[in-house]
């Protein structure tokens, strides 16, 4: 009697300790298919750029992207889950994981449209209008939001980042004359470029966006033209949108009803 209940014990036991296994083991979480972002260009155009969010949450919610480092420190170029700072002074560096950003867009990147091979892009322009061209040809759906990737042999990335700012901070159309420029000829690299449909202007910026990092990982900046001697492009069709607003003082102090259009033309052209 004795050992079958200490058979009936052991066998007991067998099965808590299999089911406990069985509770260790839970099903990897599925990577989110939304564009994450953090703060509001409004915000940002008129001189945000307290950071809030810190880069390794940003990089729990995409893999590919672009925004900016506190104090408006460099353009940052998120690249297959790698998050790069292009300075001022044309230096490209990797961002520490326990940096904050006051803005930044990113999404995990899934090449669900093939471009393919693209070639003699004459400037950023054109190349705006191939993407749209693509889109038109496959989902031709402008409404939505797209990731782009356009690796391939530059024979011009005409590039800016801007210097680091001290409160008080200026708007970002008076801090983007302080900007400095970069003429690259004849480089190997990769464009992250987002597209933002029309009626999400003021949250980000309507149209594509580009920023550039070279093969080598020690040029880019936010995108002013471009010559593209051949390339591929593919895109990611996303439909999900999650932001994140500040909350600071700051940003609750801010008048973000206005028409800030013009300072988006001012902040984002040569």
């Amino acid at each position: 009697m004795q050992r079958k209940y200490l058979t009936m014990l052991l066998l007991a036991s067998l099965v808590l300790l299999v089911l406990a296994g069985c509770q260790a083991v839970q099903a990897p979480t599925a990577k989110s298919d939304a564009i994450y972002q953090v703060s509001l260009l409004d915000a940002l155009l008129q001189g945000d750029y307290d950071g809030t969010v810190p880069i390794a949450e940003l990089l729990k919610n995409g893999d590919t992207g672009l925004g900016t480092f506190d104090n408006l420190d460099g353009e940052m170029i998120v690249l297959d889950g790698v998050v790069y700072r292009a300075k001022s002074d044309g230096s490209v560096e990797v961002a520490a994981k326990e940096e904050l950003v006051p803005f930044a867009v990113v999404g995990y990147f899934d090449k669900e449209i093939a471009g393919g091979a693209v070639e003699d892009i004459s400037d950023v322009e054109a190349l705006k209008a191939a993407l749209d061209k693509t889109i038109s040809e496959t989902t031709g759906d402008f409404n939505q939001y797209y990731i782009a990737t356009i690796a391939g042999d530059f024979d011009l990335a005409h590039v800016r980042s801007v210097p680091r700012q001290e409160e008080p901070f200026k708007p970002l159309a008076e801090v983007t004359k302080e900007q400095t420029e970069f003429e690259y000829t004849e480089i190997p690299g990769t464009l992250v470029g987002l597209r933002f449909p029309e009626h999400m202007e003021g949250i980000n910026l309507p149209g594509w966006h580009f920023h550039f990092l070279s093969d080598d990982k020690t040029k880019g900046g936010h995108v002013l033209d471009l010559k593209l001697a051949s390339g591929e492009m593919n895109l990611d069709h996303i439909r999900e949108f999650n932001l994140i607003q500040p909350d600071t003082d700051a940003f609750a102090n801010l008048d973000l009803g206005g028409d800030m259009s013009q300072a988006t033309g001012a902040a984002e052209s040569k």
